[in-house]
Protein backbone atom coordinates (compact mmCIF):
# COMPACT_ATOMS: atom_id res chain seq x y z
CA UNK A 1 0.00 0.00 0.00
CA UNK A 2 0.81 3.60 -0.76
CA UNK A 3 2.29 5.78 1.96
CA UNK A 4 0.14 8.15 3.25
CA UNK A 5 1.08 11.37 1.66
CA UNK A 6 0.94 14.40 4.14
CA UNK A 7 1.28 18.02 4.04
CA UNK A 8 2.46 19.45 7.85
CA UNK A 9 2.77 23.40 8.48
CA UNK A 10 5.03 25.09 11.22
CA UNK A 11 4.07 28.28 12.54
CA UNK A 12 6.35 30.62 15.19
CA UNK A 13 3.78 31.44 18.23
CA UNK A 14 4.22 35.23 18.28
CA UNK A 15 3.86 36.64 21.94
CA UNK A 16 0.68 37.79 22.02
CA UNK A 17 -0.55 34.56 20.96
CA UNK A 18 1.65 32.78 23.29
CA UNK A 19 -0.02 35.09 26.43
CA UNK A 20 -3.00 34.85 24.87
CA UNK A 21 -3.31 30.44 25.67
CA UNK A 22 -1.49 31.49 28.82
CA UNK A 23 1.82 29.38 27.74
CA UNK A 24 3.69 32.20 29.57
CA UNK A 25 2.18 30.85 32.76
CA UNK A 26 3.39 27.68 34.96
CA UNK A 27 1.31 24.59 33.57
CA UNK A 28 0.00 26.22 30.52
CA UNK A 29 1.08 23.82 27.92
CA UNK A 30 -0.81 21.30 29.49
CA UNK A 31 -3.81 23.63 30.18
CA UNK A 32 -4.38 23.17 26.24
CA UNK A 33 -5.83 19.87 26.95
CA UNK A 34 -8.17 20.58 30.06
CA UNK A 35 -11.63 18.86 29.09
CA UNK A 36 -10.28 16.99 26.12
CA UNK A 37 -10.67 12.82 25.51
CA UNK A 38 -8.27 13.28 22.64
CA UNK A 39 -5.14 14.62 23.69
CA UNK A 40 -1.69 13.67 22.65
CA UNK A 41 1.19 14.52 25.36
CA UNK A 42 4.90 14.98 25.82
CA UNK A 43 5.92 17.38 28.62
CA UNK A 44 8.39 17.66 31.07
CA UNK A 45 8.40 20.68 33.27
CA UNK A 46 5.92 22.80 31.38
CA UNK A 47 8.25 22.31 28.15
CA UNK A 48 7.19 19.53 25.52
CA UNK A 49 4.67 18.75 23.22
CA UNK A 50 0.73 18.50 23.41
CA UNK A 51 -2.00 17.99 20.25
CA UNK A 52 -5.30 16.10 19.34
CA UNK A 53 -6.79 15.32 16.33
CA UNK A 54 -5.60 12.09 14.73
CA UNK A 55 -4.64 12.10 11.16
CA UNK A 56 -2.66 9.31 10.93
CA UNK A 57 -2.11 6.30 12.85
CA UNK A 58 1.07 3.65 11.97
CA UNK A 59 0.13 0.22 13.95
CA UNK A 60 2.34 -3.17 13.81
CA UNK A 61 3.11 -6.44 16.05
CA UNK A 62 5.41 -8.39 16.45
CA UNK A 63 9.37 -8.90 16.61
CA UNK A 64 9.81 -6.61 14.02
CA UNK A 65 7.21 -4.15 15.70
CA UNK A 66 9.71 -1.29 15.92
CA UNK A 67 11.61 -2.09 12.53
CA UNK A 68 8.42 -1.81 10.93
CA UNK A 69 7.24 1.19 12.18
CA UNK A 70 10.43 3.38 11.20
CA UNK A 71 10.35 1.80 7.85
CA UNK A 72 6.50 2.81 7.68
CA UNK A 73 7.37 6.35 9.14
CA UNK A 74 10.64 6.76 7.01
CA UNK A 75 8.40 6.61 3.87
CA UNK A 76 5.48 8.72 5.26
CA UNK A 77 8.03 11.34 5.63
CA UNK A 78 9.42 10.61 1.85
CA UNK A 79 5.89 10.96 0.41
CA UNK A 80 5.39 14.35 2.20
CA UNK A 81 6.25 17.77 2.32
CA UNK A 82 6.08 20.63 4.80
CA UNK A 83 6.61 24.27 5.31
CA UNK A 84 8.81 24.34 8.55
CA UNK A 85 11.16 28.02 9.43
CA UNK A 86 11.88 26.88 12.73
CA UNK A 87 13.97 23.60 12.23
CA UNK A 88 14.57 22.61 15.43
CA UNK A 89 13.89 19.31 17.70
CA UNK A 90 10.06 18.99 17.45
CA UNK A 91 8.77 20.82 14.70
CA UNK A 92 7.93 20.02 11.29
CA UNK A 93 6.64 16.38 10.83
CA UNK A 94 6.42 14.68 13.94
CA UNK A 95 4.79 11.18 15.28
CA UNK A 96 3.94 9.89 18.92
CA UNK A 97 4.56 6.60 19.79
CA UNK A 98 3.47 3.63 22.30
CA UNK A 99 4.95 0.08 22.07
CA UNK A 100 4.05 -3.18 23.52
CA UNK A 101 6.42 -4.59 25.53
CA UNK A 102 6.59 -7.68 24.61
CA UNK A 103 6.66 -9.08 20.48
CA UNK A 104 3.96 -11.55 21.98
CA UNK A 105 1.34 -9.28 23.49
CA UNK A 106 -2.22 -8.90 21.92
CA UNK A 107 -1.85 -5.27 21.92
CA UNK A 108 -0.75 -2.99 18.77
CA UNK A 109 2.56 -0.76 19.05
CA UNK A 110 1.74 2.52 17.06
CA UNK A 111 3.06 5.88 15.53
CA UNK A 112 0.05 8.58 15.45
CA UNK A 113 0.07 11.82 13.50
CA UNK A 114 -2.00 14.06 15.36
CA UNK A 115 -3.83 16.85 13.19
CA UNK A 116 -2.25 19.57 15.63
CA UNK A 117 0.52 19.77 18.25
CA UNK A 118 1.68 22.51 19.90
CA UNK A 119 5.20 22.95 20.81
CA UNK A 120 7.11 24.52 23.86
CA UNK A 121 10.48 24.89 24.86
CA UNK A 122 13.16 27.60 25.46
CA UNK A 123 13.24 29.20 22.69
CA UNK A 124 9.60 29.77 22.30
CA UNK A 125 6.48 28.28 21.26
CA UNK A 126 4.70 26.75 17.96
CA UNK A 127 2.28 25.01 16.14
CA UNK A 128 2.55 22.58 13.56
CA UNK A 129 -0.68 21.55 11.95
CA UNK A 130 -1.27 18.50 9.19
CA UNK A 131 -3.52 17.67 6.71
CA UNK A 132 -3.60 15.00 3.50
CA UNK A 133 -2.23 16.42 0.31
CA UNK A 134 -4.22 18.16 -1.16
CA UNK A 135 -5.56 19.94 1.72
CA UNK A 136 -4.27 23.14 3.42
CA UNK A 137 -3.12 22.66 6.86
CA UNK A 138 -4.87 25.24 9.71
CA UNK A 139 -2.87 27.97 10.55
CA UNK A 140 -1.47 29.10 13.98
CA UNK A 141 -3.98 31.93 13.88
CA UNK A 142 -6.80 29.70 13.11
CA UNK A 143 -5.51 27.35 15.67
CA UNK A 144 -5.11 29.90 18.63
CA UNK A 145 -8.81 30.91 17.72
CA UNK A 146 -9.92 27.09 18.05
CA UNK A 147 -8.95 27.35 21.52
CA UNK A 148 -9.86 30.44 22.86
CA UNK A 149 -13.31 30.00 21.27
CA UNK A 150 -13.76 26.59 23.03
CA UNK A 151 -12.48 27.91 26.25
CA UNK A 152 -15.34 31.02 25.70
CA UNK A 153 -17.96 28.23 24.91
CA UNK A 154 -16.82 27.07 28.57
CA UNK A 155 -14.97 23.94 27.31
CA UNK A 156 -11.68 23.70 28.51
CA UNK A 157 -11.12 26.59 30.93
CA UNK A 158 -8.65 25.21 33.18
CA UNK A 159 -7.65 26.12 36.42
CA UNK A 160 -5.69 28.47 38.33
CA UNK A 161 -2.13 28.96 37.64
CA UNK A 162 0.12 26.30 39.63
CA UNK A 163 -2.90 24.79 40.92
CA UNK A 164 -3.79 21.32 40.73
CA UNK A 165 -6.54 20.72 38.38
CA UNK A 166 -9.66 19.04 40.24
CA UNK A 167 -12.11 18.32 37.24
CA UNK A 168 -13.89 15.00 37.01
CA UNK A 169 -13.91 12.55 39.37
CA UNK A 170 -11.60 14.00 42.46
CA UNK A 171 -12.38 11.05 45.00
CA UNK A 172 -14.14 7.34 45.60
CA UNK A 173 -12.64 5.86 42.56
CA UNK A 174 -13.06 2.08 42.51
CA UNK A 175 -10.18 -0.40 42.83
CA UNK A 176 -10.37 -3.60 41.63
CA UNK A 177 -8.74 -6.81 40.75
CA UNK A 178 -6.54 -7.04 37.61
CA UNK A 179 -5.01 -9.66 36.12
CA UNK A 180 -3.60 -11.09 39.65
CA UNK A 181 -4.78 -10.70 43.35
CA UNK A 182 -1.76 -9.70 45.71
CA UNK A 183 -1.56 -13.07 47.06
CA UNK A 184 -0.92 -14.56 44.03
CA UNK A 185 1.53 -12.26 43.16
CA UNK A 186 3.54 -12.79 45.87
CA UNK A 187 3.61 -16.68 44.87
CA UNK A 188 4.63 -15.55 41.44
CA UNK A 189 7.65 -13.64 43.17
CA UNK A 190 8.43 -16.85 45.12
CA UNK A 191 8.18 -18.65 42.12
CA UNK A 192 10.70 -16.70 40.37
CA UNK A 193 12.90 -16.39 43.55
CA UNK A 194 12.91 -20.56 42.67
CA UNK A 195 14.20 -20.10 39.22
CA UNK A 196 16.60 -17.58 40.15
CA UNK A 197 18.40 -19.65 42.78
CA UNK A 198 18.90 -22.50 40.16
CA UNK A 199 20.95 -20.34 37.90
CA UNK A 200 18.45 -19.32 35.47
CA UNK A 201 18.30 -15.30 35.65
CA UNK A 202 20.06 -12.44 37.97
CA UNK A 203 17.26 -10.57 38.01
CA UNK A 204 14.08 -10.60 37.16
CA UNK A 205 11.19 -7.49 37.03
CA UNK A 206 7.66 -9.10 37.94
CA UNK A 207 4.56 -6.50 37.47
CA UNK A 208 1.01 -6.31 38.48
CA UNK A 209 -1.95 -4.44 37.40
CA UNK A 210 -5.28 -3.25 38.76
CA UNK A 211 -8.33 -2.06 37.67
CA UNK A 212 -9.33 1.59 38.40
CA UNK A 213 -13.01 3.12 37.64
CA UNK A 214 -13.38 6.97 38.58
CA UNK A 215 -16.28 7.69 40.27
CA UNK A 216 -17.27 10.07 37.30
CA UNK A 217 -15.93 10.38 33.91
CA UNK A 218 -12.09 12.34 34.18
CA UNK A 219 -11.44 13.29 30.40
CA UNK A 220 -7.56 11.96 29.65
CA UNK A 221 -6.52 16.04 29.78
CA UNK A 222 -7.35 16.22 33.27
CA UNK A 223 -5.31 13.50 34.35
CA UNK A 224 -3.03 14.59 32.48
CA UNK A 225 -2.89 17.60 34.06
CA UNK A 226 -2.99 16.08 37.70
CA UNK A 227 -0.09 13.79 36.69
CA UNK A 228 2.20 16.92 35.39
CA UNK A 229 1.40 19.03 38.31
CA UNK A 230 2.07 16.41 40.65
CA UNK A 231 5.24 15.44 39.25
CA UNK A 232 6.74 17.79 37.02
CA UNK A 233 10.47 16.49 37.00
CA UNK A 234 8.47 13.19 35.07
CA UNK A 235 7.46 12.74 31.30
CA UNK A 236 4.01 13.29 31.15
CA UNK A 237 2.19 11.34 28.19
CA UNK A 238 -0.55 10.52 26.40
CA UNK A 239 -0.62 8.09 23.68
CA UNK A 240 -3.36 6.07 22.16
CA UNK A 241 -4.66 5.60 25.46
CA UNK A 242 -1.32 4.85 27.21
CA UNK A 243 -0.86 7.72 29.84
CA UNK A 244 1.25 8.29 32.79
CA UNK A 245 4.40 10.27 34.27
CA UNK A 246 7.11 8.68 33.64
CA UNK A 247 10.86 9.20 35.42
CA UNK A 248 13.14 6.90 32.92
CA UNK A 249 14.59 8.56 29.90
CA UNK A 250 15.53 5.42 27.31
CA UNK A 251 16.91 7.75 24.58
CA UNK A 252 16.87 10.84 23.67
CA UNK A 253 18.86 12.36 20.38
CA UNK A 254 19.96 15.19 18.82
CA UNK A 255 22.48 16.09 15.58
CA UNK A 256 23.82 12.33 17.04
CA UNK A 257 24.11 12.86 20.69
CA UNK A 258 22.34 10.76 22.92
CA UNK A 259 21.52 10.89 26.25
CA UNK A 260 19.81 7.69 28.56
CA UNK A 261 18.66 7.54 32.25
CA UNK A 262 18.84 3.62 33.99
CA UNK A 263 17.01 3.77 36.80
CA UNK A 264 16.94 0.43 39.15
CA UNK A 265 17.31 0.45 42.83
CA UNK A 266 13.85 2.04 44.66
CA UNK A 267 13.01 2.92 48.40
CA UNK A 268 9.62 4.22 48.65
CA UNK A 269 8.70 7.44 50.39
CA UNK A 270 6.09 8.19 53.53
CA UNK A 271 3.53 10.81 53.82
CA UNK A 272 4.26 13.78 55.99
CA UNK A 273 5.33 17.01 56.42
CA UNK A 274 7.93 18.75 54.45
CA UNK A 275 10.49 18.91 57.39
CA UNK A 276 9.69 14.98 57.81
CA UNK A 277 9.96 14.19 54.08
CA UNK A 278 12.88 16.06 53.94
CA UNK A 279 14.95 14.20 56.71
CA UNK A 280 13.44 10.62 55.62
CA UNK A 281 14.87 11.60 51.89
CA UNK A 282 18.38 12.12 53.18
CA UNK A 283 17.70 9.16 55.17
CA UNK A 284 16.73 6.65 52.24
CA UNK A 285 19.36 7.99 49.92
CA UNK A 286 22.28 7.20 52.54
CA UNK A 287 20.19 3.76 52.59
CA UNK A 288 19.83 3.04 49.09
CA UNK A 289 23.88 4.24 48.85
CA UNK A 290 24.53 1.03 51.09
CA UNK A 291 21.91 -1.40 50.12
CA UNK A 292 23.53 -4.39 48.65
CA UNK A 293 20.67 -5.88 47.26
CA UNK A 294 19.62 -1.98 45.58
CA UNK A 295 23.21 -1.83 44.43
CA UNK A 296 23.54 -5.20 42.41
CA UNK A 297 19.93 -4.13 40.96
CA UNK A 298 21.38 -0.89 39.52
CA UNK A 299 25.19 -2.43 38.22
CA UNK A 300 23.00 -4.87 36.06
CA UNK A 301 20.54 -2.87 34.31
CA UNK A 302 24.00 0.16 34.16
CA UNK A 303 25.78 -2.28 32.29
CA UNK A 304 23.27 -4.00 30.26
CA UNK A 305 22.37 -0.13 28.96
CA UNK A 306 25.55 0.60 28.09
CA UNK A 307 26.40 -2.77 26.24
CA UNK A 308 23.61 -2.40 24.35
CA UNK A 309 24.59 1.41 23.14
CA UNK A 310 28.64 0.28 22.30
CA UNK A 311 27.78 -1.36 19.43
CA UNK A 312 25.99 1.48 18.02
CA UNK A 313 27.95 4.31 19.15
CA UNK A 314 31.32 5.65 19.13
CA UNK A 315 31.45 7.75 21.95
CA UNK A 316 29.78 5.84 25.21
CA UNK A 317 30.30 7.67 28.67
CA UNK A 318 28.33 6.54 32.10
CA UNK A 319 29.46 8.94 35.19
CA UNK A 320 28.84 7.61 38.91
CA UNK A 321 24.75 6.62 39.46
CA UNK A 322 23.19 8.78 41.68
CA UNK A 323 20.41 9.01 43.36
CA UNK A 324 17.04 10.82 42.15
CA UNK A 325 14.42 11.74 44.52
CA UNK A 326 10.93 11.52 43.72
CA UNK A 327 7.34 12.72 45.46
CA UNK A 328 7.00 8.87 45.51
CA UNK A 329 9.88 6.90 45.72
CA UNK A 330 13.69 7.43 45.42
CA UNK A 331 16.06 5.78 42.92
CA UNK A 332 19.85 4.87 41.73
CA UNK A 333 20.47 6.32 39.02
CA UNK A 334 22.85 6.59 36.36
CA UNK A 335 22.86 9.28 33.14
CA UNK A 336 24.50 7.93 29.91
CA UNK A 337 25.75 9.61 26.96
CA UNK A 338 27.00 8.68 23.97
CA UNK A 339 27.93 9.97 20.30
CA UNK A 340 26.25 7.30 17.78
CA UNK A 341 28.12 6.27 14.68
CA UNK A 342 26.67 7.06 11.10
CA UNK A 343 23.05 7.45 10.77
CA UNK A 344 21.71 5.74 13.70
CA UNK A 345 17.87 7.17 14.42
CA UNK A 346 16.04 7.59 17.75
CA UNK A 347 13.99 4.11 16.58
CA UNK A 348 17.26 2.24 16.58
CA UNK A 349 18.51 3.27 19.55
CA UNK A 350 15.08 2.15 20.92
CA UNK A 351 15.36 -1.23 19.32
CA UNK A 352 18.71 -1.55 20.97
CA UNK A 353 17.64 -1.18 24.07
CA UNK A 354 14.55 -2.55 25.20
CA UNK A 355 13.72 -4.08 27.10
CA UNK A 356 16.56 -2.53 29.36
CA UNK A 357 17.20 -4.67 32.26
CA UNK A 358 15.20 -2.13 34.83
CA UNK A 359 11.78 -3.53 32.86
CA UNK A 360 13.09 -6.99 32.04
CA UNK A 361 15.94 -8.24 33.67
CA UNK A 362 19.26 -9.86 33.41
CA UNK A 363 19.89 -11.73 31.30
CA UNK A 364 17.38 -10.50 29.40
CA UNK A 365 16.50 -13.49 27.10
CA UNK A 366 15.98 -15.71 30.20
CA UNK A 367 14.15 -13.14 32.21
CA UNK A 368 11.99 -12.16 29.49
CA UNK A 369 11.40 -16.19 29.32
CA UNK A 370 10.21 -16.25 33.00
CA UNK A 371 8.36 -13.25 32.64
CA UNK A 372 6.35 -14.88 29.85
CA UNK A 373 5.96 -18.13 31.79
CA UNK A 374 4.90 -16.84 35.18
CA UNK A 375 3.91 -12.72 35.11
CA UNK A 376 0.61 -13.83 34.16
CA UNK A 377 -0.69 -11.15 32.11
CA UNK A 378 -0.46 -9.08 28.80
CA UNK A 379 1.53 -6.22 29.70
CA UNK A 380 0.85 -4.13 26.30
CA UNK A 381 2.65 -1.24 26.23
CA UNK A 382 3.12 -0.85 29.89
CA UNK A 383 7.18 -0.97 30.17
CA UNK A 384 7.66 -0.22 26.74
CA UNK A 385 8.87 2.66 24.81
CA UNK A 386 6.82 5.42 24.36
CA UNK A 387 8.09 8.85 23.06
CA UNK A 388 8.53 10.91 19.73
CA UNK A 389 10.42 10.77 16.51
CA UNK A 390 10.82 13.78 13.82
CA UNK A 391 11.59 13.77 10.22
CA UNK A 392 14.89 13.21 10.22
CA UNK A 393 14.68 10.23 13.00
CA UNK A 394 15.66 11.77 15.75
CA UNK A 395 13.52 12.20 19.28
CA UNK A 396 12.99 11.34 22.76
CA UNK A 397 11.48 8.13 24.01
CA UNK A 398 11.02 7.02 27.86
CA UNK A 399 9.83 3.77 29.38
CA UNK A 400 6.22 4.15 30.07
CA UNK A 401 6.36 3.33 33.75
CA UNK A 402 3.96 4.72 36.67
CA UNK A 403 1.03 4.44 33.71
CA UNK A 404 -2.05 3.18 33.23
CA UNK A 405 -3.97 2.25 29.73
CA UNK A 406 -7.07 3.63 30.01
CA UNK A 407 -8.37 1.42 26.35
CA UNK A 408 -7.41 -1.99 25.57
CA UNK A 409 -8.58 -4.66 23.16
CA UNK A 410 -12.62 -4.80 23.48
CA UNK A 411 -12.56 -1.76 25.64
CA UNK A 412 -15.86 0.50 25.70
CA UNK A 413 -16.68 4.08 27.17
CA UNK A 414 -16.48 3.62 31.00
CA UNK A 415 -13.95 0.84 31.22
CA UNK A 416 -11.70 0.48 33.53
CA UNK A 417 -8.05 1.56 33.30
CA UNK A 418 -5.32 -0.94 33.87
CA UNK A 419 -2.66 0.75 36.23
CA UNK A 420 0.26 -1.24 36.37
CA UNK A 421 3.71 -1.01 38.94
CA UNK A 422 6.54 -3.70 39.40
CA UNK A 423 9.74 -4.29 40.51
CA UNK A 424 13.32 -5.61 40.06
CA UNK A 425 13.28 -9.24 41.68
CA UNK A 426 16.56 -10.59 42.90
CA UNK A 427 17.23 -13.80 44.78
CA UNK A 428 17.11 -12.16 48.03
CA UNK A 429 14.24 -9.73 47.68
CA UNK A 430 11.71 -9.51 50.10
CA UNK A 431 8.36 -10.32 48.76
CA UNK A 432 6.42 -8.24 50.82
CA UNK A 433 8.66 -5.33 50.71
CA UNK A 434 8.53 -6.53 46.55
CA UNK A 435 4.26 -6.06 46.74
CA UNK A 436 5.03 -2.78 48.76
CA UNK A 437 7.08 -1.33 46.11
CA UNK A 438 4.09 -1.94 43.28
CA UNK A 439 1.77 -0.07 45.48
CA UNK A 440 4.85 2.76 45.84
CA UNK A 441 5.25 3.28 41.98
CA UNK A 442 1.33 2.70 41.06
CA UNK A 443 0.49 5.81 43.83
CA UNK A 444 0.99 8.67 41.19
CA UNK A 445 -1.36 7.50 38.53
CA UNK A 446 -4.21 5.82 41.60
CA UNK A 447 -3.92 9.13 43.07
CA UNK A 448 -4.92 10.84 39.66
CA UNK A 449 -7.97 8.87 39.12
CA UNK A 450 -9.00 9.72 42.51
CA UNK A 451 -8.06 6.70 44.34
CA UNK A 452 -6.24 7.59 46.80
Amino acid sequence: MAPARLFFRTDRLVDDQVRGLGLDTEGGLMGLLAGRGDAVSWVRHDRGLVGWGRLLEIEARGAARVDDLRAAWREVVYASWWRDPLVRPGTGPVALGAITFSARSVQRSVLLVPRVLVGLDEEGAWVTTAAPSGQEPASAAEVVAEILARRAGGAGAGTAVGTRPTGGAATGADVTTGARTQTEYLAELRAVQEHMRAGEADKVVIARDVLVTPARHLPTGDLLGRLAHDYPSCWTFSIDGMVGATPELLVRLRQRRLESRVLAGTARRRPGSAAEREAEAARLAAWLEADGKNNREHALARASAIEALEPLCSVVEAPERFVLTLPNVLHLASDISGVVAGDTGALSLVKALHPTAAVGGTPTPAAVALIDELEGMDRGRYAGPVGWVDWHGEGEWCIALRSAELSGPGAGPGAPARVFGGGGIMPDSDPEDELAETRAKMRPVLSALGAD
